[in-house]
This record gives C-alpha cells, sequence and structure tokens, in this order.
C-alpha cells in the first residue's frame, strides 16, 4: 500500500490535504531515500527526520501532526507518545544540563520573579528529577505530596543535595510554603515571604517545618502570570511547560546570577537622632523652603506670560507682512 494514499484516511485529511499532505509527501520522500519505513515510522526516524529538515516551531507542530494523523488514519498506534511526555531530555543527549545546576540557577526570592522561579523550580523537579510526563505533572495534587524528613510526589522520593540552592527537596519545600497565599490570593503574605531580606541560602528548606497552607490549593502547578496572580480552576498547559523548560535549562548555560539575601543596612541620616520637637523644626524648615520654591515656580511662570504678551505683536506682524522700511532697518547690520 501506497503511504501516500492510503485509504483509511479520514475525510479531515483529504480537505486539509495542502496543509498536511506537503509535509507528508517530504517525509514519505525522506524516508525512501534514505531506506526506512514510513508507515508505521519509528520514532528516531522521524527525530532524525525534524533535525533534517528545521524549522520554526509551528511547522514543526504541524509536521508531527500530520506524521501522527496519516499513522492513526492507517491504523497505525500513535508514534509520539514517548517522545510528547519527555520534555526534560535525557543526561546522555548532547549539551545536556544538569538538573542541579538548573534549580541553583533559578531566583528564589523577590515578588514576583522568585514566584515564578519557586513554580518553575516544581516543574522541572517533576519533569527532570521524578520523570513524570507533562500530563503526569499537571495533576499532581495536594493528595500525591507527603512531607517528612523524606519528600515524596506520587510515591517517589525527590532527593536532596548538599548545595541548598540547587536541592531539589527544597525545590518542592520552597514551593509549597507559597503555593497556598498564591491560591488564596494573599498577596500580602506572599510579598513577605519571598522578602530577600529574610531569606536564606546557607541552610535546607526542605530541614524547616512546612505549615499546612500548601493542602489548601486544590492544585499545584498553577499558571502565574509576569505580574504574580495566579490562574486557579486551569492547570499549567503543556505547551507552557515546554517553554519553561528550555528557558530555564538555557538561563542556566549562560552563568549563575547569586541572590544577593540577607537584612540590609539602611545608611543612616541627619534626622536620625532628632528629639521630638527638632523634628517639628525640621519639618517647618522643609514647609517653608517648598513654598518658596512654589513662589519661584510662580514668579517664573508670570515672566513667561509677560514676555509671551510682549512678543504677541511681531508675531501678528510677521503674519501679515512687515513694513519695507522696518524689514531694512532691521536687516541692516551695525557699524
Amino acid at each position: 500500500m501506497n503511504p501516500q494514499d492510503s485509504p483509511k484516511l479520514a475525510p479531515k485529511l483529504r480537505s486539509e490535504q495542502g496543509s498536511f499532505g506537503a509535509h507528508w509527501n517530504r517525509f514519505v520522500a525522506w524516508c525512501a531515500a534514505t531506506g526506512q519505513a514510513a508507515l508505521p515510522a519509528a520514532p528516531a526516524a522521524i527525530e532524525q527526520f525534524l533535525a533534517a529538515f528545521p524549522g520554526a516551531a509551528s511547522t514543526q507542530r504541524l509536521r508531527r501532526s500530520s506524521i501522527r494523523a496519516h499513522h492513526l488514519a492507517a491504523g497505525y498506534p500513535d508514534p509520539f507518545p514517548a517522545l510528547q511526555g519527555r520534555v526534560w531530555p535525557h543526561q546522555s543527549a548532547p549539551h545536556s544540563v544538569a538538573v542541579r545546576e538548573v534549580l541553583a540557577a533559578i531566583p528564589k526570592y523577590r515578588y514576583p520573579l522568585g514566584l515564578r522561579g519557586r513554580r518553575d523550580a516544581f516543574l522541572i523537579v517533576l519533569l527532570g528529577v521524578l520523570h513524570l510526563t507533562r500530563r503526569e505533572a499537571q495533576t499532581v495534587t495536594a493528595d500525591d505530596v507527603a512531607v517528612t524528613s523524606i519528600v515524596r510526589i506520587c510515591g517517589k522520593v525527590v532527593p536532596s543535595a548538599d548545595d541548598p540552592a540547587a536541592c531539589a527537596a527544597c525545590a518542592v519545600t520552597r514551593w509549597l510554603r507559597v503555593v497556598g497565599p498564591v491560591w488564596t490570593g494573599f498577596r500580602g503574605d506572599l510579598i513577605g515571604l519571598l522578602d530577600p531580606t529574610r531569606g536564606n541560602l546557607d541552610v535546607h528548606d526542605c530541614e524547616q517545618p512546612v505549615p499546612g497552607e500548601w493542602r489548601r490549593a486544590e492544585q499545584l502547578l498553577l499558571p502565574v502570570d509576569v505580574h504574580g496572580w495566579a490562574r486557579t480552576g486551569v492547570s499549567l498547559s503543556g505547551r507552557s511547560m515546554t517553554s519553561i523548560v528550555p528557558t530555564r535549562r538555557a538561563a542556566a548555560v549562560e552563568g549563575l546570577i547569586v541572590e544577593v539575601l540577607g537584612a540590609v543596612a539602611r545608611r543612616p541620616s541627619r534626622f536620625d537622632a532628632l528629639t521630638l520637637q527638632e523634628t517639628y523644626v525640621e519639618l517647618g524648615a522643609a514647609d517653608a523652603a517648598a513654598d518658596h520654591v512654589l513662589a519661584r515656580i510662580t514668579a517664573l511662570w508670570q515672566d513667561a506670560r509677560a514676555l509671551d504678551v510682549a512678543l504677541e505683536p511681531f508675531a501678528s506682524a510677521s503674519k501679515h507682512g512687515v513694513a519695507p522700511g522696518l524689514l531694512s532697518v532691521r536687516l541692516t547690520p551695525e557699524r
């Protein structure tokens, strides 16, 4: 049977032959040239085809959709189940980045930067450490998480590391500390938890008690916008996961940005040691200085108005023309 003319193709595929057909025909021609089967196609062969013909993300999605649709229409199984679930690349893949390096490079404090960072770190633990698929990660709830001396998700132990910033268990507990306020919308509490002046990356967060507010969240993998607001009722989309992972990996490759945490000493001021009476005197002086500035601004404005009135006759004369004698007088240079 010719894979290009399968009689089992659905009517939708026949109507979309213009978009699907071109990609499918190229795939069939490539398989014939390389001596590989197009129906059914091996997942490795499909990946080789996509690598041989690079393109935009939308183009690659269309190519995968075309290949999948022709396989399903011909009665073959989906050739992409394993590929679709594997968002985090295998550690033996070229230019792979260790999960610990990525976790260490993600910001953990400051709002909303640290909030999105903690959510992304939790996602990377699910995909890169526990090797869950995107669909499995979407369905993780509070009931799937156990926090004792060992952190477990879906019955799998989340490992720890010597460096608290790169510890996967710490990444989980950091997110659990904030997901409750995120779900309930208590932004003030959230900003306090992400306060960098109270942050400390020298101790393991997974060794500290975790309050149970995180169990209020009906879902743990929340979509969070750039302003720090979470969208409840829906899980983080698979497309967002596919976008977040390479972005965080690329940031880790570019270099680690060390967060500056801890208490910040305020610069001393001449007002620190003032008594109450001296404070009132300083406030009076500041009020008088403000009055002086306002008076000066008013005077400048009045001068500008007076200059405008003085120049108005000349502006009118330029509109209606100027007498030749006056023009010659103006153009004659001084001797």
